[in-house]
C-alpha cells in the first residue's frame, strides 16, 4: 500500500491532495481497505489522467457533475483509486458535507507517515465515534443531501460492525421516504451488499423498524397488512417470511452443522458468484428469495371444506419477485435465479412429505432443477425451520425432512462425482431397428435411454430397444412423424 501512497505523493506537486473517508477511517481502525479515496482542490480530471498513466491503469468517469473519477488497478492490494474535487472552498468544508463523522476525516497525502498528527476533523466527536464504531451524521441535512446514505449506514452495520446512533435512526425514520428519489441502481448495489453479509437478518430487522425496508420494498408492507388470522405466526405472513429469511442465513452460515458430509462442496457452490451482477452474491439472492417466497399468498388465499389454501402462490409469487427486482435494476440473470427459486419453493415439501424420496423422483428433480436444487434445498429447509417456535411444530417431523434433504444432497454429489455411464446404444442402431431417419427424434430417444439407465432400468441393448419401443409412438406424434 505504501508504494501507492508514495507514487500519489510524488505526482501531487502543485495540488492540494488529501486522503479521505473510508480509507482514513480504516487506517485508524487498523483494517485493510482495498480502495483509496482522494479529494483535490482543482483539475481532478487532469490529475486523474496523470495518476492512471503512472499506474498504467484504466480511468473511468464516476460522476461528471461532481468531477469524480476512478482509476481501476490491475493487481495488488488496492483495487480502486477514486478522485474528486472539493465540494466546497476547503477540505474542512468538504468534510462537513459528508455522511457520517467516521467518514468525515482527512489528511494531506504528504503527511502519510505521521498522519495522526495532521488529521482534519469537522466534528469533535469523530474520534470517539471511531472508537465506539458509532454512526452519527455529520449534520441534520446529511440524508437530505443524499438519501442513499440511509441505506449506506445499514451497509456499514452489515459489513463493518458499526451501529447507527439513536439520533441517526431517528433521522432515518423522518427521512425514509426520500429514498424513493434515489437512482434504483444505487439502491440495488447498497442493498445487495447488505444481503451478502452474514448478519443481514439483524441489520434488516433494524432497517424495518426505522421504516426504510418498507419504503424500498412496499411488498413487505403489504405482507404486514395481510390478515394475520390466515397465517400460523402471530405476526402473520411477514413474520413467517422474515423467520424463513433468518433461517436461510443461519443455514448458509452453518453448512457444516446442517450438511456434515457435503459442506465443503456446498461452500464452493454457494460462493460461486461470477454468474451474477455487481455486488450481488448467490447467498444474498437465496436470502432475498426466502424473504419474498410467499409474497403472493394474500392474493391467492381460498377456502375449501373449511381448509385454507394458497393455490398458485408459487407461480404468481415468481412473477411478482421479477417485478420487484426489475424496478431495482437487477440483471436478467439475478432475476431469473430468484424467480426460479420462488416458483419451485414448494416442490421439495411435496416430494419429501412422506420422508421417502425414490431414486427415480430424485433424478427427475435433478434434471429439472440443475444445480439450483442446492439453493432450493436451503429455501425449503429454511421454510420448515420458520415454524420451530409454534405450538404445532413437530421436532421429529422436521428432523426427518432435514434427513431427506441431506440424503438428496449426498446423492446429488455422488452422481456428480461418479464416472459417466457407459453408452449402451447409439443412433445408428436406433435408426436401423425402427426405420428412422436422422433428426431430433434420435436425440430424444437416446435421452430416454440414458434416463432409464440412470434409474437402473436399462443395462444392455435389448432393454434399451424395449424402452424405445414403448415410447416410440408418443415421441413420433410429438415430432409429427
Amino acid at each position: 500500500m505504501n508504494k501507492f501512497i508514495e507514487k500519489i505523493k510524488e505526482l501531487s506537486h502543485g495540488y492540494e491532495v488529501y486522503l479521505v473517508g473510508g480509507f482514513v477511517r480504516d487506517l485508524f481502525l487498523k483494517r485493510q481497505n482495498e480502495d483509496i479515496d482522494l479529494v483535490i482542490n482543482k483539475e481532478s480530471f487532469k490529475y486523474s489522467k496523470k495518476l492512471a498513466k503512472a499506474f498504467k491503469a484504466k480511468l473511468i468517469t464516476l460522476d461528471e457533475k461532481t468531477k469524480t473519477y476512478r482509476i481501476i488497478l490491475k493487481d495488488g492490494k488496492i483495487r480502486y483509486i477514486d478522485i474528486s474535487e472539493f465540494r466546497a472552498n476547503t477540505v474542512k468544508e468538504d468534510l462537513q458535507a459528508r455522511d457520517f463523522t467516521i467518514n468525515a476525516i482527512a489528511f494531506n497525502v504528504k503527511n502519510f507517515a505521521n498522519f495522526k498528527h495532521h488529521i482534519i476533523l469537522p466534528k469533535k466527536n469523530t474520534l470517539k465515534d471511531l472508537k465506539t464504531k458509532t454512526l452519527n451524521t455529520v449534520s441534520s441535512k446529511s440524508f437530505k443531501i443524499d438519501p442513499l446514505r440511509m441505506l449506506r449506514g445499514f451497509r456499514f452495520m452489515a459489513e463493518h460492525g458499526f451501529k447507527l446512533s439513536k439520533i441517526s435512526l431517528k433521522q432515518i425514520k423522518s427521512n425514509s421516504k426520500l429514498i424513493r428519489d434515489v437512482a434504483k441502481e444505487r439502491i440495488k448495489n447498497e442493498f445487495s451488499r447488505i444481503m451478502a453479509a452474514n448478519n443481514a437478518s439483524k441489520v434488516l430487522k433494524i432497517m424495518d423498524k426505522a421504516g426504510l425496508l418498507g419504503t424500498v420494498f412496499p411488498e413487505s408492507v403489504k405482507m404486514k397488512k395481510s390478515s394475520k388470522k390466515h397465517y400460523y405466526h402471530k405476526g402473520g405472513l411477514f413474520e413467517h417470511s422474515f423467520k424463513t429469511f433468518e433461517s436461510a442465513e443461519n443455514i448458509l452460515n452453518n453448512l457444516k452443522m446442517y450438511f456434515p458430509e457435503n459442506y465443503i462442496d456446498l461452500q464452493k457452490h454457494f460462493e460461486a458468484d461470477s454468474f451474477f451482477s455487481e455486488n450481488v452474491t448467490r447467498k444474498g439472492l437465496i436470502k432475498f428469495a426466502a424473504l419474498f417466497h410467499d409474497n403472493a399468498k394474500p392474493e391467492t388465499i381460498s377456502f375449501q371444506n373449511g381448509k385454507m389454501h394458497f393455490f398458485g402462490h408459487e407461480e404468481k409469487g415468481s412473477q411478482k419477485i421479477k417485478e420487484i427486482m426489475s424496478i431495482l435494476k437487477f440483471s436478467k440473470k439475478d432475476i431469473e435465479f430468484s424467480s426460479f427459486l420462488v416458483k419451485h419453493h414448494m416442490r421439495l415439501s411435496t416430494l419429501t412429505r412422506n420422508n421417502v424420496v425414490t431414486k427415480k423422483a430424485a433424478l427427475k428433480l435433478f434434471r429439472d432443477m440443475g444445480d439450483s436444487i442446492l439453493d432450493l434445498i436451503v429455501i425449503s429447509m429454511a421454510d420448515w425451520n420458520s415454524y420451530k417456535s409454534l405450538k404445532f411444530f413437530s421436532k421429529g417431523e422436521l428432523s426427518l425432512q432435514e434427513k431427506s434433504l441431506r440424503e438428496l444432497v449426498k446423492y446429488y454429489y455422488d452422481l456428480k462425482n461418479a464416472k459417466p455411464l457407459e453408452k449402451i446404444i447409439d443412433g445408428n442402431i436406433i435408426m436401423k431397428e425402427f426405420s428412422l431417419k436422422p433428426g431430433p427424434i434420435i436425440g430424444q430417444l437416446l435421452k430416454n435411454v440414458l434416463v432409464a439407465q440412470e434409474e437402473g432400468r436399462v443395462s444392455n441393448v435389448k432393454e434399451a430397444l424395449e424402452i424405445i419401443s414403448l415410447k416410440l409412438t408418443r415421441i413420433k406424434k410429438k415430432y409429427k412423424i
